[in-house]
């Protein structure tokens, strides 16, 4: 029997959830973010280099995690459903999944990077980008195994421990940054390549805390890991290719974009990274949003409560919205005090002063796409935001940001208009598909 639908208990028990998922993704950006700053200390080529890797990284990374989307949808839907038996089955078979695109993420970094290597010609940010993205390489197995243990856990509400644990992760990297990046404390100054393995150490320490996490709720008795399943292993990745996709779409937008921006020279470069490391610090916040609402409206959904998951659902875009137009409105009042924080580099910063006005206009539009995104997984809808990240993003949002930043010349400004516009476009579409798909509750059936 469906329980009333009441706004204050759904918006409290969200917020509940949502506040250590929006810390936990924070903390994984800010890893970069760190990376950054001290970056920024050392010299422009060795931040526009590792800025570059960092993107060229987490663009691969990133579609990969794609993959693992499609586990929000079973979790969440077999605990709301209370079955222990489905929820056990695909915890076990996710880590063949992990394995499976373990094996394809190394092949595409390593491989990318390589081929990318292979037609630039020698220079200080060409070496930084080298010694970055080769050594930083080695976390990517931590990244997904942590990823799919993080995925679990919050798909029961147990979401706090992984906050803690992203916390210390970012206060080790801290720590090696100042000491093998900058030669603090005696150590020695190994720059770019320093922070890549701090990063490194950072990464490894948050699996084994996870792992460490996972034994211990277990009772030391985990599930045993089962054969390869072949069918459950379709149902991941009948929702997983569409998320992954839709991924693909948006961080390859933006990483096409700093692949073209890269050809303007180390100053625009910068900035560019400078401000996309600010949107994506920023964005994180609507994506643990997002990662909310797909738990919640998976549990209800997996319950046989529509109406509670519809309200679940429009609960965490409009949380998503307030949230980004309070940073929409700091990028409006101290974009320069902003950039100071990375750089020290005039020319850099007026060229980023152009950029932050961009991004706090699409600031809303982001949370809107992400937000809603994370709604429609919950209901087991993963093609949508990949139909709408493809009309959104390369018609729309690369053509006009190309023709703009080269053959207007409006430089890497321009480039950045044409993002925006790509993401209200997607943001608009998101909006309406679960406007519709939600307008008849009787759609909104179990899938797992």
């Amino acid at each position: 029997m469906n329980q009333p639908v009441s706004l204050r208990t759904e918006l409290r028990d969200t917020i509940k959830l949502a506040w250590p998922i929006v810390l936990s993704q924070v903390g994984n950006v800010s890893m970069g973010l760190v990376d950054t700053l001290v970056a920024g200390r050392i010299s422009t080529e060795a931040l526009a280099g590792l800025g570059f890797a960092a993107n060229f990284f987490w663009t691969f990374t990133s579609i990969c995690i794609g993959c693992f989307f499609s586990l929000d949808t079973f979790f969440s839907q077999a605990v709301g459903a209370r079955d222990e038996k489905s929820l056990a089955r695909y915890f076990t078979q996710s880590f063949w999944l992990c394995g499976v695109v373990t094996v394809l993420g190394l092949i595409l970094v390593v491989g990318g990077s390589g081929l990318y290597l292979a037609f630039t010609g020698p220079s200080p940010t060409r070496a930084a980008f080298s010694s970055y993205v080769f050594s930083v390489a080695w976390s990517l197995p931590c990244v997904f195994l942590f990823f799919v243990l993080q995925r679990y856990w919050q798909a029961q509400h147990r979401a706090v421990a992984f906050t803690v644990i992203i916390i210390g992760a970012n206060v080790l990297n801290l720590v090696g940054n100042l000491a093998l990046g900058l030669g603090w404390w005696g150590f020695p100054r190994m720059e770019v390549q320093g922070l890549a393995l701090s990063t490194v150490i950072g990464r490894s320490a948050m699996v084994l805390a996870a792992a460490g996490y996972t034994w211990w709720r277990f009772n030391r008795q985990p599930p045993k890991l089962e054969p390869y399943d072949r069918a459950t292993q379709k149902q991941f990745w009948k929702l997983g290719l569409p998320a992954t996709g839709h991924v693909a779409l948006e961080v390859g937008a933006f990483g096409f974009a700093t692949f073209l921006v890269a050809a303007l020279g180390p100053v625009p470069l910068a900035a560019h990274h400078v401000c996309l490391m600010m949107a994506a610090t920023t964005f994180m916040f609507p994506l643990g949003l997002s990662s909310a609402a797909a738990v919640r409206v998976g549990n209800f959904v997996g319950a046989g409560e529509p109406a509670r998951a519809r309200l679940a659902g429009w609960i965490c875009i409009w949380l998503a919205i307030v949230v980004m137009a309070c940073f929409a409105l700091g990028y409006l009042l101290l974009p320069r005090q902003l950039l100071q924080l990375f750089t020290s580099d005039s020319a850099v910063i007026e060229s980023g002063l152009g950029i932050l006005f961009l991004v706090a206009l699409f600031q809303v539009a982001d949370g809107i796409q992400v937000s809603t995104t994370g709604a429609l997984r919950g209901i087991g809808n993963t093609r949508a935001a990949f139909i709408a990240n493809l009309i959104g993003h390369f018609p729309i949002g690369i053509a006009l940001g190309v023709a703009l930043c080269f053959w207007l010349k409006f430089g890497v400004t321009g480039m950045w208009v044409g993002l925006a516009a790509g993401l209200a476009s997607v943001a608009t579409m998101l909006l309406f598909s679960w406007y519709h798909k939600t307008r008849d509750l009787a759609t909104l059936r179990k899938v797992a």
